[in-house]
């Protein structure tokens, strides 16, 4: 069942992008891009198209409180529940007025739920549905129930089966769903403990000091265990496509950190596939498009998940010893995205159908959002050099930046640029200049920058080559007089060896004058928003007093604070999935008592 957000505007793009694709026209169709640069359904269409208003036309009618307990709303909804005096034939349990207690007369653009956690604007664009549900096809019980079959999520499944747990995995996509590729993992023993605890402490503060250290620290401790074992399964699994890359040993004064990067095939798609058939086999059971929509609650404890079948009909699955949300994050949900990083909002995304299913259940059953602004994952797509300082221009063919910016960062200044993307140029010169300046252009997940791969590039479209300026620019798409005159004015301060308009190093400062000309259009997009339910180091999502929500377990990009700074790091390569994995088995465990 795909629920996709309204498009908020049509975006032109050049002929040719970091996608690889050619387009013939200025306007884009009515399919997603591959760049996630999403051009929603209408609105009618969500959630099953009729049929959601007839659920709608459903929930408004009265219905019984005497059944087993629904979700949580949070506040003072949740005291009148627990006196009854949200009682009768009432419209809705909305709470309208944009505040706790309503003022009544206002729209649904402004109505909240839980207290002002959550609003309806962002009900509308998920699958969670704010109305209790208590009409059930059928009710299903198991120990553990796993919401989300992805790099956390399934880790959390495999971890607490393994301790003994029945477990079902609900997932709203017809299969498992995985991104990334690479992994990393603290290798204790060829580590030393002081340097682990200097690696912590790096980490917190590449991040201003906003993560929690417990969660630092269990990543620390545990991600060599927690990837062995995933290790482990993919082995039993017939996967064995796994190779080191981008590892770095981290030297300290008093110690060393050793982080060890897992190259998993050219996506985390194949394993997350692969894991998942192997679970299945081994016991536990998937229910695929079958969304939850709300969370089950029987007296201040999450005791299941009522899911959502393909056909409109709804099912309780009942879990005695908790539940686990691993949704992924929020970037398809504009209003979210809207209140909690709206750095983000004016980029493409990258993800589909990531709508903070489990972000919204776990607010509206009583526990937090991590605080402040979540830190944004904003990548420039596919293709070579990517993090190399060559010569960046605008979609107006204009210098626009320092171009040793660092990479994971380029985002934010890209944010006030046209349409939010840049052309990279160099020339036929571009080896010596990249090894000149210390980097390494073979290496797998970043560069891919030998002659053979650049051929590559050339042939499938990613990369543009020419044999002069003016040639180049016509078959970018950009402004030939303006880009000739950037190229001409780059060169001179290039001559000069002093960048007098941007300031980069003067290292870094290399004419673009030698034939073949090349140009790499980048389409920088939304790849994750890391940032989500308050948890501790057991993934135990906590209320706000912070104690924890007995029954209701976070992990993966649905969880935090385990970042904190406004962009991703890129100082530990494969963080973000070698984190997913990490803390999904670790609350797979804890949810299963092990």
């Amino acid at each position: 069942m795909t629920n996709i957000i309204p498009r908020r505007r049509r975006i032109v793009r050049p002929l040719f992008w970091s996608d690889g694709l050619k387009r013939s026209t200025m306007e884009p169709s009515t399919a997603p891009g591959r760049m996630g640069c999403l051009l929603r359904r209408p609105a009618e269409k969500r959630m099953g198209g009729e049929r959601r208003s007839e659920r709608r036309s459903k929930m408004n009618r009265c219905v019984s409180m005497s059944r087993r307990g629904f979700l949580a709303f949070g506040g003072a909804a949740a005291a009148a529940l627990a006196t009854g005096s949200l009682t009768g034939c009432a419209p809705s349990m909305l709470q309208e007025g944009g505040s706790a207690e309503g003022s009544g007369g206002a729209t649904s653009d402004v109505a909240v739920w839980a207290g002002g956690k959550v609003s309806a604007t962002e009900l509308e664009a998920s699958a969670v549905e704010g109305e209790p549900i208590v009409d059930f096809v059928e009710e299903l019980s198991f120990d553990v129930v796993v919401v989300g079959a992805g790099t956390a999520g399934l880790p959390a499944a495999l971890a607490a089966h393994e301790a003994g747990a029945s477990v079902a995995v609900l997932q709203k996509e017809a299969s498992p769903v995985a991104q990334g590729m690479l992994a990393a993992r603290v290798v204790k023993d060829r580590s030393t403990e002081a340097g682990m605890t200097a690696y912590l402490h790096e980490l917190h503060e590449l991040n201003a000091h906003r993560p929690r250290i417990d969660l630092l620290r269990a990543y620390v401790e545990r991600s060599q265990e927690a990837l062995e074992w995933y290790e482990s399964k993919l082995a039993a699994a017939g996967f064995d496509a796994c190779e080191e890359s981008d590892s770095k040993d981290h030297v300290y004064a008093d110690g060393n950190c050793y982080v060890q990067g897992l190259l998993f095939s050219d996506s985390m798609q194949a394993p997350t596939t692969a894991l998942a058939e192997q679970a299945a086999n081994d016991g536990v059971e998937f229910f695929y498009e079958t969304p939850a929509v709300q969370l089950v609650t029987e007296g201040g404890s999450i005791v299941g998940v009522v899911g959502r079948t393909d056909d409109g009909e709804y099912k309780k699955f009942l879990a005695s010893k908790g539940v686990v949300l691993a949704t992924g994050d929020y970037q398809n949900n504009e209003a979210m995205v809207e209140r909690y990083v709206p750095d983000a909002q004016d980029f493409g995304r990258k993800q589909i159908n990531k709508t903070g299913d489990g972000h919204l259940m776990g607010l509206m059953a009583g526990a937090v959002m991590e605080p402040g602004s979540p830190s944004k994952m904003i990548h420039g797509g596919k293709g070579c050099f990517r993090e190399e300082p060559f010569l960046a221009l605008n979609l107006n063919g204009e210098r626009f930046m320092y171009e040793d910016v660092p990479y994971g960062d380029r985002n934010t200044i890209l944010r006030d640029q046209p349409e939010h993307r840049m052309v990279t140029l160099f020339d036929a010169n571009y080896a010596d200049q990249v090894y000149g300046w210390g980097s390494d252009p073979t290496v797998p997940t970043v560069a891919n920058g030998t002659p053979e791969k650049i051929a590559a590039f050339v042939e499938d479209g990613t990369l543009l080559a020419a044999d002069s300026i003016e040639e180049l620019a016509q078959t970018v798409g950009l402004p030939v007089e303006a880009t000739v005159a950037s190229v001409r004015r780059y060169n001179e301060l290039c001559a000069k060896g002093e960048d007098l308009d941007f300031g980069k190093a003067s290292k870094y400062l290399r004419p673009v004058d030698t034939p073949p000309f090349y140009a790499m259009p980048r389409e920088y997009a939304v790849s994750a928003i890391l940032g989500g339910l308050l948890v501790n180091a057991d993934g135990q999502c906590l209320n706000e007093e912070g104690e924890p929500i007995k029954g209701l377990y976070a992990a993966g990009n649905c969880s935090g604070p385990f970042y904190g700074r406004y962009d991703y790091s890129l100082s530990t390569m494969g963080l973000s999935v070698g984190r997913c994995i990490t803390c999904g088995y670790l609350a797979g465990r804890a949810v299963a008592g092990a």
